[in-house]
């Protein structure tokens, strides 16, 4: 197939090896080394995308990170990706690659209307238009927004590529492979230090490749293979290219992602598609370089408009003329090299200049190869709908507010140069506190708040010998303070031509009459009309312009576009733009998939599945297993064709009427040793804990610090100085730690060791009317009567052999006692007590039949603990003390937590004692009231009594307690169901607690 705009004898690519792909259907070929993009644009494809609001059709912009246009869906080995930048995705044999947010197709969509219509969608409209009529909201403007949302299509099949996580530690991380980390890292290396080097793209050199340099009578490339070999034969290096270094985290934690794989058509059977690296530096060198920003002009977003530093690399690199009637458009020095490149090419170039008449080594040299320049000269606005055919030009006024004249010429790409703007993104993560430069009118790094340093073009170093003679110099200076090694490595002798001053002109005047499409921020189709519009409603903040049109809230971060929206408000306000200040930088720096954060972490690796002693005992014996937290539990014993409903019944009303036994295995267990664990205690919990004697347990609960209640649980008194505590199974994991917390930070005075004994014990709880029979003859040395084992008693007791612990406390409501043993003896205790239990009709059950008796005593659990709520709210306020301090407390005292009408828990049960009440249902008076429907509570969970045979339900009600008897309505919007409750007391069963003290 033709590659109409490809280069012949140039590039870096490897013409003998072709690639096939194809782009919204058509097929296409490439070469090894290609980009997507650099592949497109040789087959001389520009329009690639439509704009996320306007639908306005959108071509290549950069060649790297900085493009904000080209997100493609991309379809590989049988994987669909959205948003991926075809600018950094490298070429492979079958790669189906499509254009988004376009119907029926980019060449011809229908949202382009939104562009007509642009006058109807300034920036903010969107938070005035969906105000009114508010009975739209949810059948017009929620549905429309809700499709209209995001770009590309997220894939709904199973990932099936392998995704890896890796720890690395090293003295000095390198990010970026210019001249400034190639002599940095190089330098530290030679000095004895661990040295990681991070390249983005796959190949090492940064503007290496492209500029024409000299370093020691190398050309840049052959500079770049000679160190880059060199780096990698050094034991002490660790060399990645295709690696991005996203996010500066506290401590010198950089997370850094390898793409590892997607360059491969075929991998090697355990090579991951993408690996994510978690990197420990001692010291971090930020050598990522520079972006160069655009001028801004009328139509400026056609397709054909580029970057000039990116239209260069597509020549230099890839081989690819992005046009062969360029023009060039510039404020400074280095757009000239782009037009001498094109000159090489044997194509016409014309630069306009804004800049007076002026003289330099590159302006001397486009004059000696007879380039057409015009100075003071800025482009008005670009002419063309798909593609760029023209371009309108004027010759600007002395003070460049306006032009004195005007001409039409022929062009089929703008390559535009406003400067360069450093990559400060890693440097402001890190917490450094960034500086306005007015000498490059950019932001720069200033004081550093961790262990990094940034040097070269992203402190903006702009001439290749400095950034050699900073490279070389930081580097062994750092790497001397780390290894005390002193052996430096001489900078070598460079050549570049020498740049004249740029020139502060970032956006062209609109003439009167004309009102062009300014965009300064492509990506959200943020124009200056509409940060215009932001400053005249009334904001001042950039973060408040930046929010309200959405300007650099794209996936580039405003790379291209914030420095010229900063300029904007500058103008317009009057001000400089370090009044202005600069919006924050958030990792990652580019959009990394799903899959990489994730790692292995998916499927049965996405926590250790951990099992009972006795799991295989309820294997054999039809459980129907639930996962709680990383826990299998048994849901129900299901016997013949019962349905769960049928059998956590059946288990529930054994467990009334006789005895039942549970697997609580699973509770958080935790050992608590010391001679100031009391105390440690009674700060921990609401209630009193010095006073608690050895033998016995009690109930107690945990706040968090802003009073809402963490937890709930026993503790026992083994002896003087140990406690078992027993958790919630979801909370164990967070409840250890809230303790090693408050151990470690707050009070390291206590003399106090806490440690998981979970999997050391395997429990099981017996309850129901005929569980102290069952004891009696599991125990029949012990006495176990309601005397010597009372209510939260405790006492140890040996199990035909087996050391056992037994702790008189029930979640049922019922008689019932907790036995713990040493897991390996787990299976055995729970065969003993169900071979003994045998006369009594004893019974498994399971945590729905569990969860039904704790409902209808009314005990608390997860759904009412739901991180909403705190002791008053659940009927627990008489576990707080009036006396002591405790975590939590002050937050008590808040005035919303102590109004008269404070939500509380209730009971509720259908007044047809029939229909099942949704749980998250809402609770409202009147269930025809018009929508939103003023909501008074929600049910949190819900049962069918066995006791009274009737549904039965907990729920969290405004003003609860004074709302007994009182009749509501539980309306499910996701059940489509309203049903009538009567609010009853939450202890619908033995609600005096005789019970669990016979």
């Amino acid at each position: 197939m033709s590659q109409s705009h490809r280069l012949s004898n140039e590039g870096l690519i490897n013409r003998n090896k072709e690639i096939s792909f194809s782009f919204n259907g058509k097929k296409y070929v490439g070469y090894e080394g290609d980009t997507l993009a650099s592949a497109l644009l040789a087959n001389g494809v520009h329009l690639v995308g439509r704009s996320f609001k306007y639908h306005r059709p959108r071509g290549f912009f950069g060649a790297g990170v900085d493009e904000p246009n080209a997100k493609l869906q991309i379809q590989l080995n049988g994987h669909s990706e959205p948003n991926v930048n075809a600018t950094e995705i490298e070429l492979v044999d079958g790669i189906e690659a499509t254009s988004q947010n376009c119907w029926p197709s980019v060449e011809f969509d229908v949202g382009a209307i939104n562009n007509f219509l642009n006058k109807f969608f300034p920036a903010g409209f969107y938070y005035k238009t969906f105000m009114w009529p508010k009975s739209f909201w949810y059948k017009v403007y929620e549905p429309f927004i809700r499709k209209a949302a995001g770009l590309g299509i997220a894939s709904v099949e199973k990932d099936k590529e392998r995704y890896e996580h890796k720890y690395e530690y090293c003295d000095l991380l390198v990010t970026g492979s210019g001249p400034a980390g190639l002599s940095s890292a190089y330098a530290a290396a030679k000095n004895g230090a661990k040295v990681i080097l991070a390249e983005d793209k796959h190949r090492f050199g940064g503007s290496l490749l492209t500029d024409d340099v000299t370093i020691d009578n190398l050309s840049g490339k052959a500079w770049t293979d000679k160190i880059i070999t060199e780096l990698k034969e050094m034991p002490n290096v660790i060399v990645k290219n295709r690696s991005q270094v996203f996010g500066y985290y506290d401590h010198n934690m950089m997370v850094m992602f390898e793409r590892t794989g997607d360059h491969l058509k075929e991998k090697p059977k355990y090579t991951p598609r993408q690996r994510l690296w978690y990197i420990r530096a001692k010291e971090v060198l930020l050598s990522t370089g520079s972006i160069e920003r655009p001028i801004v002009f009328g139509n400026n977003d056609t397709p054909g408009v580029f970057l000039s530093a990116a239209a260069k690399e597509y020549i230099k690199v890839y081989g690819v003329l992005v046009g062969k009637k360029p023009l060039i458009f510039t404020n400074n020095d280095s757009a000239y090299e782009t037009a001498i490149e094109f000159k090489k090419q044997g194509v016409e170039p014309i630069i306009l200049d804004t800049r007076e008449e002026q003289s330099s080594e590159l302006i001397d040299a486009a004059k000696n190869q007879n380039i057409q320049i015009k100075f003071s000269h800025a482009v008005v606005a670009a002419n063309g709908y798909k593609k760029v055919k023209s371009a309108q030009i004027g010759k600007l006024n002395k003070d460049k507010t306006g032009f004195e004249t005007s001409e039409t010429i022929d062009c089929d790409c703008i390559c535009v140069s406003g400067f360069w703007t450093p990559t400060v993104h890693l440097a402001s993560q890190s917490g450094n506190k960034l500086k306005f430069n007015d000498q490059i009118d950019a932001f720069v790094p200033d004081k550093s708040k961790q262990n990094e340093t940034s040097i070269g073009a992203s402190k903006g170093t702009f001439t290749l010998q400095q950034t050699l003679d900073e490279g070389f110099k930081t580097g062994f200076e750092v790497s001397k303070n780390i290894t005390n090694n002193n052996n430096s490595t001489p900078t070598p002798n460079s050549n570049e031509p020498k740049k004249n001053v740029h020139d502060k002109f970032w956006c062209s005047p609109l003439p009167e009459g004309k009102n062009f499409k300014r965009f300064v921020d492509f990506q959200n189709d943020v124009a200056v009309s509409d940060i215009e519009v932001a400053l005249r409603e009334g904001y001042r903040s950039i973060e408040h312009v930046k929010r309200y049109t959405t300007l650099g809230m794209a996936t580039d971060q405003g790379r291209t576009s914030n420095l010229n929206g900063l300029q904007l408000v500058a103008n317009v306000e009057k001000k400089i733009v370090p009044q202005v200040g600069h919006t924050t930088f958030r990792p990652p720096f580019t959009p990394i998939t799903i899959g990489t954060i994730v790692g292995r972490e998916v499927d049965m690796e996405y926590m250790p599945t951990r099992k009972t002693p006795m799991h295989t005992w309820h294997e054999k014996n039809n459980a129907v297993f639930v996962d709680a937290g990383a826990w299998k539990r048994p849901r129900y014993y299901k016997q013949g064709d019962e349905t769960l409903f049928e059998a956590s019944k059946r288990e529930a009303k054994n467990v009334r009427d006789h005895v039942g036994i549970c697997d609580v295995t699973t509770l958080g267990k935790i050992d608590i040793k010391g001679p100031d664990a009391a105390e440690f205690l009674n700060r921990v919990y609401t209630n009193a804990w010095l006073k608690l004697p050895v033998g016995k347990a009690r109930y107690g609960v945990m706040l968090r610090e802003d009073g809402i209640v963490m937890d709930d649980g026993t503790t026992t008194r083994i002896s003087e100085n140990h406690y078992h505590m027993t958790t919630t199974t979801a909370q164990a994991a967070n409840v250890l730690s809230h303790l090693e917390y408050y151990l470690q930070v707050v009070w390291p005075e206590l003399n106090v060791n806490v440690i998981s004994t979970t999997e050391q014990w395997a429990g099981a709880a017996l309850a129901g009317p005929k569980s102290r029979d069952v004891l009696e003859k599991l125990f029949s040395d012990l006495d176990v009567s309601n005397e010597a084992l009372p209510f939260m008693g405790y006492v140890e007791g040996n199990l035909f052999g087996v050391n056992a612990k037994i702790f008189r406390i029930s979640f049922s409501g019922e008689l019932a006692y907790e036995i713990n043993v040493a897991s390996d003896h787990g299976l055995f205790m729970w065969e003993k007590m169900m071979e003994v239990g045998k006369e009594f009709n004893i019974q498994p059950y399971g945590t729905e039949a569990l969860s039904t008796l704790r409902i209808e005593m009314g005990h608390v659990a997860g759904p009412e603990l739901d991180g909403r709520t705190i002791p008053y709210d659940v009927s627990l306020e008489g576990l707080v003390s009036k006396k002591k301090d405790f975590i939590g407390k002050r937050s008590l005292q808040k005035e919303a937590f102590n109004t008269n009408d404070r939500q509380k828990i209730v009971g509720l049960i259908p007044t047809d004692k029939k229909s099942s009440i949704p749980e998250g249902s809402h609770l409202v008076v009147d269930k025809n009231a018009k929508l939103p429907n003023p909501k008074l509570g929600h049910v949190s969970s819900s049962c069918w009594s066995v006791e009274n045979n009737n549904p039965f339900s907990l729920a969290i009600v405004k003003d609860g307690k004074n709302m007994i008897g009182k009749k509501l309505f539980a309306v499910s919007p996701l059940k489509n169901t309203a049903i009538e409750v009567e609010v009853v007391s939450s202890h619908y069963v033995d609600h005096e607690g005789k019970r669990v003290r016979s």
